[in-house]
Formats: C-alpha cells, structure tokens, sequence
C-alpha cells in the first residue's frame, strides 16, 4: 500500500482497532488459475504481534480447493468512503488548482494462509465472530440460541484457515493536507449527502 508519511497509520494497536472495526476483507491469494480477490469476514484473535486473522469458507469455495497450504495471502479492510467536491473547500469557489479527491482509512494484512480441520476450533471461531458483532445490541443473538445439530452440521460443511499476519499497514485518506477551516468545510456537506457512507466519512474526519 503506497503512503506518504502524512497519511500512514504506523501504531499497531490502531490497526488492530480498525480490523476489528471494518471485518468485512478483500482477499487476495494467487490460486492455481491466477490471482483471485474473495470478500469474507474476517476474526482478528488477541495475541502479541501484529495479529492471527481467522475466517472460513464453504468447502466448495475456491478459496478452499485451489489455493495452496501455505501460499502468501493479502487482506485489505476498508472503512466507507467518500468523494470529496473541490467547491467544499472553503476556497474552492475561486481558486482553480484544486481537484477531486476521494476520503478512506484502509488496513492492508500480509500473511501466509494454514488451513485448519478442527471442529471445536470452527465452533470457537464461529462463536468469536458472531459475538464481535452482537456485543453492542441490546439482545444479542449467540450460537447457543441456534440448534448444537444445526451448528454442527454447518460446521462440517466449512473450512476454516489462519492468515499469520507478517506485516500489517494502514492508510488515513482524511484530507489531512487541508486547513482546519476545508475539513470542517467538508463534515458539513458530506452530512449533506444522501449517502450513508458520507455521513460515516464525516465522523473519521478530524477539523
């Protein structure tokens, strides 16, 4: 991931956070047809290091039969984003040198994947990532509200796999080259927007 040095997140323990903030991933492996992209969620368990992500695929997944014990895999989670319209700065009525940009944090994730064939690590690991996401409701659901049979044969029916994280790297896009006064500029017209995500995009951004 390229990144000057405004915009990098170098603190291990905020691209953890952000991991765990935006799970959804784009994978990237080189299979035995080529490189293949999948998006799939993805567990960051606690531990020392920059992290052990944990996910799992059906076992027809392509992830699962073409690629390679072993093989260097990249995750890349992202947060929403938005596009950014010169005429929100605070002088982007008159000045004629500014152009579009567009707003991100992005976490990248390198690491070699091992394939794991444990029931109980699957049910684990399961339990962990359901739970991740129920926490803040007021009624979370769990696998113990959903039949042991029904978990079990699901179970069976996945394939579970480890990304060893070797290097980890994130990237804050939140026009930070800007005055104070542009990005305060920009939090009220993204709030504008009819998207959800510029909404989300607003609320990253530091005036």
């Amino acid at each position: 991931m390229y990144s000057q040095s405004l915009f990098s997140i170098d603190d291990v323990r905020e691209l953890q956070g952000l991991v765990r903030a935006y799970p959804l991933a784009t994978v990237v492996a080189a299979a035995h047809a080529g490189l293949e992209a999948h998006l799939l969620a993805l567990q960051l368990a606690e531990g020392g290091g920059p992290g052990l992500l944990r996910g799992h695929v059906g076992r027809m997944h392509t992830l699962a039969r073409s690629v390679p014990e072993g093989a260097e895999v990249l995750a890349v989670f992202q947060s929403p984003n938005a596009y950014i319209s010169p005429r929100w700065y605070v002088n982007g009525q008159r000045g004629a040198r500014l152009a579009p940009s567009w707003n991100y944090v992005a976490v990248e994730a390198r690491g070699r994947i091992r394939f794991v064939e444990d029931g109980g690590w699957m049910r684990d690991h399961l339990a962990a990532l359901t739970a991740s996401q129920e926490a803040h409701r007021a009624q979370p659901w769990s696998l113990h509200d959903a039949s042991p049979d029904f978990i079990d044969e699901a179970a069976r029916h996945l394939r579970g796999f480890e990304i060893e994280v070797t290097r980890l790297a994130g990237k804050r896009f939140l026009s930070q080259q800007r005055t104070p006064a542009d990005r305060s500029s920009l939090v009220e017209h993204l709030a504008l927007e009819r998207q959800g995500a510029a909404h989300d995009v607003a609320a990253l951004i530091v005036p």
